[in-house]
């Protein structure tokens, strides 16, 4: 118990930490505003969308999710799964990122969905969104006009090789071994399963689709505050899935609370003087909160009703079970 204390409470502390030096530059340096030129102006129409985008955006990774533990062979409605993401959600706000895992095996354990395989399934997702979140970070970096046509291939490369059944086999392997040694239990094996690579294509493809949306959506947050070209877009789309990446690696800070603020604001660096760039990193978290609320509203009046949350048993050739 005091281990799980002592890192809630460095998380904090790092978290506000980061986050007392980002305000001190944004307080400090303000002047550099006014002497820029930059104008703002607030379109609310246009952040609105934005915000609403982010629903559509992050349900792309709720099916991502669906379609691999419905491989594990617990196979949920989409509209429950829309319930039990978007809810358990609201647990990551809490250092560790563990929480909405212990929050969504508490959703589903009713639909009769293993919790073995709630993790299993959550840590191959992971792998696959963070894969593809890095590869659109890489796009950040300065490359010469011609490699466009190379980081397109290096997307297709990405996709083709997690939607490998072998791949598939070893991101459920290590994740079981992973999860037998931090739960010091020999009992947990890696499940057998047999899939195809078309069935494993739905994934990382959606998870192309999350960034993509999400990003476009962040392109749109920050030209409803100040005015930007479309040109940058490319731009936007990658230093949103950076930052992500960033705070989600930093796993002790709430929600990468402070770690995707000053990445993202490192990023954004490169378009805006530091305290603008500061402002709109902090702005950022809040539309992203406001996002995640707007999903917990219409995962809540869309919720399915009780004897619509149980597993589905039917079995049917879409349906791919464990093998003996």
């Amino acid at each position: 118990m005091k281990k799980i204390t002592w890192r809630r409470a460095i998380g904090w502390l790092l978290a506000l930490a980061i986050l007392f030096f980002l305000v001190r530059t944004l307080w400090s340096s303000w002047g550099q505003v006014v002497q820029s030129g930059i104008t703002f102006h607030f379109d609310v129409p246009l952040l609105l969308v934005s915000v609403f985008l982010l629903v559509p955006g992050r349900s792309f990774a709720v099916e991502a999710w669906r379609r691999i533990l419905r491989a594990l062979g617990n196979s949920i409605p989409f509209r429950f799964a829309i319930y039990a993401w978007f809810v358990s959600n609201l647990a990551r706000f809490i250092p560790g990122n563990v929480f909405q895992l212990a929050a969504m095996m508490a959703l589903t354990e009713r639909a009769g969905v293993s919790k073995i395989n709630i993790v299993l399934s959550q840590a191959v997702y992971a792998v696959m969104a963070l894969s593809v979140a890095a590869l659109y970070g890489l796009t950040l970096l300065p490359l010469p006009p011609e490699s466009i046509s190379l980081i397109g291939i290096a997307f297709g490369a990405l996709i083709i090789l997690l939607a490998l059944p072998a791949m598939f086999r070893l991101m459920l392997r290590i994740s079981a071994q992973l999860l037998r040694m931090v739960r010091r239990s020999a009992e947990i094996t890696t499940p057998r399963v047999t899939t195809t690579f078309w069935q494993n294509l739905v994934p990382p493809l959606f998870s192309v689709m999350m960034w993509t949306i999400n990003g476009f959506a962040f392109w749109l947050f920050v030209r409803s505050i100040t005015p930007i070209s479309l040109a940058q877009l490319p731009a936007y789309i990658g230093m949103n899935a950076a930052a992500y990446f960033i705070g989600y690696a930093s796993f002790i800070t709430p929600s990468g609370l402070g770690f995707r603020e000053a990445s993202l604001a490192f990023f954004l660096g490169a378009f805006f003087p530091a305290p603008v760039a500061v402002a709109i990193a902090f702005l950022a978290r809040l539309w992203s909160i406001a996002g995640e609320l707007l999903g917990v509203g219409v995962a809540m009046l869309w919720r399915p009703k009780a004897d619509e949350r149980r597993t589905s048993n039917e079995a049917s050739s879409s349906v791919i079970r464990p093998s003996s």
